[in-house]
């Protein structure tokens, strides 16, 4: 036999002999079991003790049947309630049903029937339930998105200001070494000859490297911003130059040579770019991981023969991705990185941000040979 333990059951009749009958049988059956012998008492039990199912009699004095089915209804949409009468009426019935009434059966009661309308009302409250977390999943799913998103980013911008900081430690120790040159000169006393041109060359070089480290912290700024999805016309030969700039250092650090084909007049698309920013950084990330020795990188841009999409591709000369993993690859804190490169985030936060967009990534990969990523846009 079924356990049944889990579910508690509320009975009201005005009859106390039913009222027992149905309680002993419920019991058998292994059921929790309250029973009150008016509607008005049995309202009180129902509060008390939040049942999941109510079985109540329909025609009883003071608070009928009906009124207790609104009541317990106004008191919590989930419990399932059943209505039990002596007379088909027909018009008592489809009062029940707009009220919501699990099941309406009519007296005598027998074990069959009543084992059936119990089992309904079991199968509706499962199903409400399930779809009621499933609800709250979306709703936390959706709350959290932003914030996975952004710790994403952060993780993505840990690792760029890493080499970004060697980037403009180089320009800043030349701008020093400017400066302290001429005022020691200026200290020997007025500008002479030449001296002249070579402070204004001295001070266009400082001027470029100031500009060159600007842009730099420019650019981390933008991509560290939190901010709400913003859709804009997106023009790819400006992602693509911000996204490579920011890497490239990195890039040399690890001895990785990155190049880009971008067709010319391309159109552009609707889109946000800081998340499309993070998505091609993410991908520049992965196939960096992908080749701890040095190796090749080829973004190319392009717009797909067949169907209105634009299409960025990024590909690598790194180890590759095998069979095995790649059914995995965009779920959430999958990683097949060593413990320390990565926790799982970039390609499932690649997958969301793509799927907002009304477009998609694919993979192409081969163990050993390298892997290509595709990211496609409508146009």
């Amino acid at each position: 036999m079924s356990d049944h333990s889990d579910w508690h059951i509320l009975v009201i009749d005005d009859e106390k002999d039913i009222l027992d009958v149905m309680s002993l049988t419920l019991k058998d059956y292994g059921y929790q079991v309250s029973t009150a012998l008016d509607g008005v008492s049995g309202l009180e039990q129902c509060r008390k003790k939040l049942p999941q199912i109510v079985i109540t009699d329909i025609r009883m004095p003071g608070m009928n049947g009906i009124q207790v089915l609104e009541a317990v209804k106004k008191l919590s949409a989930n419990i399932e309630v059943i209505v039990c009468t002596a007379f088909a009426e027909m018009e008592l019935a489809i009062q029940a049903l707009q009220l919501d009434a699990s099941d309406l059966i009519t007296k005598p009661i027998g074990d069959q029937a009543l084992q059936l309308s119990i089992g309904r009302a079991k199968q509706r409250y499962i199903s409400r339930k399930k779809l009621q977390d499933y609800a709250k999943f979306l709703e936390k799913q959706a709350a959290d998105q932003a914030q996975i998103l952004h710790q994403d980013k952060m993780m993505s911008l840990g690792r760029l200001a890493a080499s970004v900081v060697h980037e403009i430690n180089n320009p800043l120790s030349g701008i020093l070494n400017y400066i302290r040159l001429m005022s020691r000169i200026l200290q020997k006393g007025p500008l002479k000859g030449d001296t002249p041109e070579k402070f204004k060359q001295y001070l266009e070089l400082v001027e470029t490297e100031i500009e060159r480290c600007s842009q730099i912290v420019s650019n981390l700024l933008a991509f560290s911003r939190k901010s709400s999805p913003s859709f804009a016309p997106v023009h790819i030969h400006k992602l693509m130059d911000r996204c490579i700039s920011l890497s490239r250092h990195k890039l040399e650090l690890q001895n990785i040579n990155l190049t880009s084909h971008i067709q010319q007049d391309l159109p552009s698309v609707e889109g946000d770019f800081n998340q499309l920013q993070q998505c091609v950084i993410n991908l520049i990330f992965n196939a960096m991981d992908a080749m701890p020795n040095g190796g090749e990188i080829n973004i190319n841009g392009s717009v797909d023969s067949e169907k209105p999409w634009l299409v960025i591709a990024v590909e690598d000369t790194g180890t590759g991705i095998s069979e095995e993993d790649l059914p995995d690859i965009f779920e959430p804190f999958y990683t097949t990185k060593k413990e320390g490169y990565g926790v799982g985030l970039g390609l499932s936060t690649v997958y969301g941000i793509m799927e907002q967009h009304n477009g998609s990534v694919e993979v192409q990969s081969r163990s050993g040979v390298g892997t290509t990523f595709l990211l496609k846009l409508p146009i």
